[in-house]
């Protein structure tokens, strides 16, 4: 029987923690979904541990490729899989038990493309679980479990977090998507083209997984020069996905983010940016459309 559910878990250094991730995920209350570990030729013993589950349970398969970052397994596993929704659960993170049964019934209820619930942050000295709300407090017109269908209301999930801790997607949205090789921080790219091709989405208010804040090497707190320049990429990447630029609250939100960009690039000045990128950078700015009178989104 075909699954439900894809489950994409990529793995590269992850030894530490894929036992954890794969451990919970057999523990879901919601049965008939798959596990696609995908092994980014990592070095350590990830895939060892990986294929241990695999032997012992059908759903989960082990399948290894080249290393090619984070967005190229991304890329690899959307085109691979046949079932109608997919999640992305980073090793190192887990799933509340509960997390694919609540997210499948409101897709299949609400016929939609993208389902986005709260998460939990955690951090390794086992203090206690904090609930993070993905929705920032200012966007008060989106209201949990509704459907939204208007572009400007689809939009406004843009100013969501971007992070992929809980929300299921609709495998068709996304299939055509590229993603840049070697590069971090793709998750932005996954979302927002995922907004730009939505017609029906819903906010959940409940924290349906876990996301380990402090492992070293977090995108998400990481400096580093190489992954400002991944932050650019990504950037560059999105927008030139992006059919229609005059999608007015997407290119304001990439217009936030670009600012976001070019602030931490001040901060570790130093950097120099290869010129292609700069030069794309002016080409791409050419072509927004930005129009924030009116618009009921967060000032950053």
């Amino acid at each position: 029987m075909k699954p439900d559910i894809s489950v994409i878990v990529p793995m590269y250094k992850v030894e530490k923690y894929v036992t954890n991730c794969l451990s919970k995920l057999q523990k879901q209350t919601f049965k008939n979904f798959e596990v696609l570990a995908i092994n980014d030729g990592s070095p350590d013993n990830s895939v060892e541990i990986a294929k241990e589950f695999e032997k012992k349970d059908k759903r989960i398969r082990v399948i290894s490729k080249p290393n090619g970052g984070y967005g190229s397994v991304l890329e690899y596993a959307i085109k691979l899989i046949d079932s109608d929704y997919f999640i992305i659960c980073d090793p190192d993170d887990w799933l509340r038990e509960d997390c694919l049964e609540v997210l499948y019934k409101l897709a299949q209820k609400n016929n939609l493309d993208v389902t986005v619930a709260d998460r939990y942050d955690v951090y390794s000295d086992n203090s206690e679980a904090i609930n993070r709300n993905v929705k920032p407090s200012s966007l008060k017109q989106i209201k949990p479990e509704q459907v939204y269908t208007t572009r400007k209301e689809i939009q406004e999930f843009s100013f969501f977090e971007v992070s992929p801790h809980a929300k299921l997607y609709k495998t068709s949205l996304l299939k055509e998507v590229n993603f840049p090789q070697h590069v971090s921080y793709t998750d932005f790219l996954l979302y927002i083209l995922a907004l730009s091709k939505t017609k029906r989405i819903m906010y959940y208010d409940k924290p349906l997984a876990y996301y380990l804040r402090d492992r070293p090497g977090n995108t998400a707190t990481d400096v580093r020069k190489s992954i400002i320049n991944d932050y650019l990429v990504v950037w560059l990447s999105t927008l030139n996905q992006i059919k229609d630029t005059h999608n007015n609250i997407l290119m304001y939100r990439l217009y936030v983010q670009l600012r976001l960009i070019l602030s931490e690039y001040g901060r570790v000045n130093e950097i120099k940016f290869k010129d292609k990128y700069w030069i794309e950078l002016l080409k791409a700015i050419r072509t927004i459309q930005i129009e924030k009178n009116n618009m009921s989104i967060p000032d950053f």
